[in-house]
């Protein structure tokens, strides 16, 4: 297994060097990414390529047994090619050109910045494309990330242009595509379109998720242009990968994964100025998002945090044992390899209170120690774990597409998209159902329940499969404002839910958006949720049942006694419909009836503890316990049979006592 850091061998002086291997050495580092910023070293003038620093810090490193995955450099184009071609730099929505001075100051879109691209990616490959020692490519880093993901210049506007050309092929079908009769926008040539740069009011929704999909295809081009040198010139043993950060940019990770031969991530838990790591619903949600963008494929993590992080503000310092929690978890969901951001602090730039394993004076302390308890336990265990099979039986729809639209038009200035998917994630989570991420292109084979949060944009394809899927005994969970939107951003005018109707068995005749600080109630009529009362906040779908049961109603509100959660018998299976946003506990009292039924396992745990099962060879299993609480133990309930502790040889059965951010693997 493959266990390491990320280092800047530029940022400190050559005569440190050595003691830097020499203590990746005793932590048991067999990996480093390099290079990714260092354009200005490579290409110091145009034209001009030395590659002298790497070369010594990779024959460094690779002399004491350290293999090297490259980055390019293209997040961070020097100085001199922003001086002499500032038609490389990206355009906000204000027409305010970005400056040179950080990072990612480039569009996509700029023929300039991709013949550059170009140049630099073929010199690396030619350079190292056959060295042993670098076993991978990382291309560029974070693509989209920092509001990068959009931009509005002239040369944007014109591939934004050409895109909706070959899209519509005519403005007749654009124009009846976005209704551009309202307001008397109707192109008449295709020069006339801008890109939705600021205006009075807001611009047109089937414009802006438009502009979104040709923002995504280009940094999916942008990606393959890179990819396609790469290819030319590298080994067969060299991997190429790209470290995401899903964070609803606009991008389709799914599309650039592809090219790769698997994804990596960024993982985050926590960053500057936040008080506490996000929920670990959160992380979990976020790995799954990673093994489901390649169809299940295991990633990598090519930025693990190991410790406090920020620029101007710096946040939570993580608690001991946090690292080990998270490469566990991590590990646990599917994650193949893990290096840990950063090796050292730097001591200039914007990074300087990124803190990593090191802190700014270079001396190995509690994060050391940490990180070497992790690289020996996974020395032990690591590539048994890894090779074990991750078995879902809960999908949580997820597509970016929806993520965007929800983004033009949020209707309540209570919602997020974000945090709607993680309310409804979290309840399979607390129940420690074994769940993924499924997207439009998913197989739902195997699955036995399939919940779909706030599906808003619909896509017809998914629509059909959904559908199959329920008439052929599957589960289906929808929530509000499902069905409410076509493929190009306009409302249907097929009675709510829209296609999802006949599905759901009901119709949404009126709704009501409730903003922060609004909330009503609703109250259970049956099963787990008899008598259950919970706050129903940001949205409330009034539902009149047609063949569908009900399951709750409203309370404290002109529509009370309004069915708000209803289930419905579609062929061989069941589909629920939950009208509006309900608290944790009750959506988990909700689950439990629902996964009961489905035939989903559930374990019941405290709330602070996640507990993952893979599945080994030859009837073997694996259990990832974790306990995310940074004050409390817990007793934590074994599945059946006797279980060994993977680092220790210790055997358990039953109960076990869980310290606070405690973690262990058990094998039966």
């Amino acid at each position: 297994m493959f266990i390491g850091v990320d280092y800047y061998p530029e940022q400190w002086p050559k005569s440190r060097w050595p003691e830097d291997v020499r203590l990746m050495k005793e932590l048991g580092v067999n990996v480093v990414r390099i290079a990714e910023f260092g354009w200005q070293l490579m290409e110091p003038e145009e034209g001009v390529y030395d590659f002298s620093l790497f070369d010594e810090a990779i024959d460094l490193l690779t002399e004491n047994g350290i293999k090297i995955i490259l980055g390019t450099p293209t997040a961070t184009p020097p100085a001199w090619m922003a001086h002499q071609y500032p038609e490389i730099l990206p355009v906000d929505e204000n027409g305010v050109t970005i400056s040179f001075g950080a990072r990612r100051h480039y569009t996509v879109n700029s023929k300039t910045y991709q013949k550059f691209t170009r140049k630099i990616v073929r010199k690396l490959a030619e350079k190292y494309g056959q060295h042993p020692d670098v076993i991978g490519w990382q291309t560029d880093n974070e693509y989209g990330h920092e509001k990068s993901d959009r931009s509005y210049g002239d040369e944007d506007r014109m591939a934004f242009q050409e895109w909706l050309s070959n899209k519509y092929g005519s403005l007749d079908a654009l124009n009846e595509a976005w209704g551009t009769v309202f307001w008397s926008q109707t192109y008449t040539a295709w020069e006339q379109i801008p890109v939705p740069r600021k205006v009075f009011q807001e611009h047109n929704p089937g414009l802006l998720l438009d502009f979104d999909r040709f923002c995504a295809d280009s940094y999916t081009a942008y990606n393959k242009l890179q990819v396609d040198i790469l290819r030319e010139h590298i080994s067969d043993q060299q991997f190429i990968t790209h470290n995401f950060v899903f964070t609803e940019l606009a991008l389709k990770q799914r599309d650039i994964a592809k090219d790769l031969d698997f994804i990596s991530f960024d993982n985050y838990p926590v960053w500057g100025g936040l008080p506490e790591p996000i929920p670990p619903a959160a992380i979990a949600q976020q790995h799954d998002l990673c093994r489901s963008t390649k169809a299940g494929k295991g990633y990598w993590v090519l930025e693990e945090l190991s410790g406090a992080q920020g620029w101007s503000h710096i946040g939570y310092l993580p608690r001991s044992g946090h690292i080990k929690l998270w490469t566990y978890q991590a590990i646990a969901r599917g994650a193949e390899a893990i290096v840990y951001f950063r090796w050292r602090a730097a001591r200039f730039g914007t990074e300087e209170f990124c803190h990593g394993i090191l802190d700014h004076d270079g001396k190995p302390r509690r994060k050391f120690e940490e990180v070497k308890e992790v690289f020996n336990a996974l020395k032990i265990f690591g590539d048994e774990w890894v090779a074990t099979k991750y078995k879902a039986e809960v999908g949580v729809y997820y597509d970016v597409e929806n993520a965007w639209a929800w983004r033009i038009q949020p209707q309540s200035d209570a919602f997020t998209h974000k945090q709607e998917l993680l309310r409804f994630y979290s309840g399979a989570y607390r129940l420690n159902a074994a769940t993924d991420m499924v997207s439009p292109e998913s197989s739902l084979d195997g699955l036995k329940t399939v919940i779909v949060p706030v599906y808003f944009l619909t896509n017809p394809v998914f629509t059909e499969k959904l559908k199959k899927y329920a008439a052929d005994g599957g589960t289906v969970v929808l929530s509000y404002r499902a069905g409410v939107k076509e493929p190009n951003n306009a409302v249907t005018e097929i009675t709510l839910p829209g296609e999802l109707g006949e599905l759901a068995g009901i119709e949404v005749h009126e709704y009501e958006s409730l903003q922060n600080g609004q909330q009503t109630r609703v109250t259970g009529i049956a099963g787990n949720i008899m008598d259950i009362m919970s706050p129903a906040t940001v949205w409330c779908d009034l539902i009149e049942p047609k063949s569908a049961e009900v399951l709750a109603v409203y309370r404290d509100a002109f529509y009370e006694g309004t069915p708000a959660i209803t289930k419905n018998k579609y062929g061989k299976g069941n589909v629920y419909y939950i009208g509006t946003a309900v608290e944790d506990y009750f959506l988990v009292r909700l689950y439990r009836d629902i996964f009961a039924q489905a035939g989903v396992q559930t374990i019941e745990l405290p709330d602070d503890v996640e507990m993952v099962i893979r599945d080994g060879e030859a009837g073997s299993k694996f259990l990832c316990v974790l306990n995310h609480s940074t004050t409390a133990s817990h007793r934590v309930s074994l599945p059946k049979g006797t279980w060994k502790d993977a680092m220790t040889g210790e055997t358990f059965k039953g109960d076990v006592r869980l310290q606070s951010l405690g973690s262990f693997l058990l094998i039966q």
